[in-house]
């Protein structure tokens, strides 16, 4: 506990007149106050770290007698500890979660205190990540408040097009133009070769297509999802860009694909600019890249993306729940979004809290537009199931990657382990 603040200096001692058997009182004296330390878990890298030091600097000024103590976990192992902190009464007022299964998991099951009043007594300073409130509500009740939100956008070497003569991406894309394209972009082979594109392992960037298309897993149809798993196929099948038998084999990342300067283009999160800025600044980006709009299916108009918030929220457990409330508030305000932006990609789409994070780059690559200005579709639904609907969807889809079964087998067996593992 930090030093005792507040304290009355000199109670006022009051004697009454008699003998020496006569009581005495004591008259205005206040119990001296102490700091209330809110006790917040979150997962230790680098950028967090300082980016949460610098929130509770600010928050601290501004609210004197509260103070900030972090909690911190190894980025790794961080789910499974803040599940055992939460459901083992572990002392912690307010946490971080790191994925919406999570929060799923913990908020349903009462882990997490309900921020509807805060929300509707916060709304002015909230206005910035207002927009992202509803689509956090489980069975109609706020459990988080965003502070960080990543949508998806389109990544490419310009140098690359520049030298093949072929125009950069248009922010208007569809995915089958895009697949034409990378096949274009690709040239050579072995140690020569240039791909026309990479993409992660992850299942979103084939079920993306039904989500742009307001489509949902799980509904009754899931055709909607066979053409984006398709044109995954199409790309590697094609040599435009590698199998994921070949990434699982050399251990591809996005990051470390696209600094060979040998992909063209690159599908990947919109927390992707600040690692490229890194990367400059380590004198590990050799050549100039360029971003826009994510590539959407014909019938959907351009900027519409899959999104997925990354939230606070306070332990239903908390010794200090009306502190931690103003904690995590702060964060999402617009002052606290301004910091925010200094590091990572904030929730707030406030002009000031966009010109804080343009601010953070050295050249004009970044498409604030690609960012903000955006047409939102969830990447995964909060109800039950979560967890094993990503599970399900990885395991069918890499088994039609790999060729092992088609496209549409691959969409029925989701819709079918679907109904008979998730009750």
């Amino acid at each position: 506990m930090k030093p005792l603040m507040g304290m009355t200096a000199g109670a006022v001692l009051l004697a009454g007149c008699g003998s020496d058997n006569t009581d005495n009182t004591t008259a205005g004296t206040s119990a001296p106050k102490q700091d209330v330390a809110v006790k917040f878990m979150l997962w230790n890298d680098t950028a967090s770290e300082r980016m949460y030091d610098e929130l509770a600097q600010a928050f601290e000024a501004k609210n004197p007698g509260i103070t900030v103590d972090f909690t911190k976990s190894d980025a790794n192992t961080y789910s499974e500890r803040l599940t055992v902190t939460l459901t083992g009464g572990g002392e912690v007022d307010a946490f971080a979660f790191k994925s919406l299964d999570e929060y799923y998991k913990l908020a349903s099951s009462g882990r997490a205190l309900a921020l509807d009043d805060l929300a509707a007594a916060d709304s002015t300073a909230l206005t910035g990540v207002e927009a992202s409130l509803d689509g956090l509500k489980i069975n109609d009740k706020l459990y988080g408040l965003p502070f960080r939100s990543d949508g998806w956008a389109l990544y490419y070497n310009k140098d690359l097009f520049d030298q093949a003569g072929v125009a950069y991406p248009g922010d208007d894309l569809t995915w089958e133009q895009y697949v034409e394209l990378a096949k274009q972009m690709t040239s050579g082979s072995g140690q020569d070769k240039i791909y026309g594109s990479f993409m992660p392992d992850w299942p979103q960037t084939w079920y993306v297509y039904g989500q742009q298309l307001g489509a949902s897993l799980y509904n009754d149809d899931l055709t909607p999802y066979v053409q984006g798993l398709k044109l995954r196929k199409e790309l590697s099948d094609s040599g435009a860009q590698p199998s994921i038998a070949e990434n699982k084999a050399t251990n591809a990342h996005y990051r470390t694909a696209f600094l060979t300067g040998k992909y063209a283009m690159v599908v990947t999160g919109t927390w992707f600019p600040g690692m490229l800025e890194q990367d400059k600044k380590d004198n590990k980006l050799t050549f100039n890249w360029g971003m826009t709009y994510v590539p959407h299916p014909p019938e959907v108009k351009k900027g519409t993306t899959m999104t997925a918030v990354v939230v606070h929220a306070v332990s239903s457990d908390a010794k200090h729940k009306e502190e931690a409330k103003k904690w995590i508030s702060f964060i999402s305000s617009e002052e606290g979004q301004q910091i925010v932006a200094k590091y990572q990609t904030p929730a707030s789409t406030a002009d000031s809290v966009k010109k804080q994070y343009q601010d953070n780059f050295t050249n004009d690559a970044v498409n604030l537009d690609a960012i903000f200005n955006i047409t939102s579709v969830p990447e995964r639904e909060l109800r039950k199931g979560i967890t094993q609907m990503n599970t399900i969807v990885t395991e069918e889809g890499e088994l039609a990657l790999l060729g092992e079964i088609t496209p549409e087998q691959a969409v029925q067996d989701i819709k079918k382990r679907r109904d008979q593992e998730i009750q």
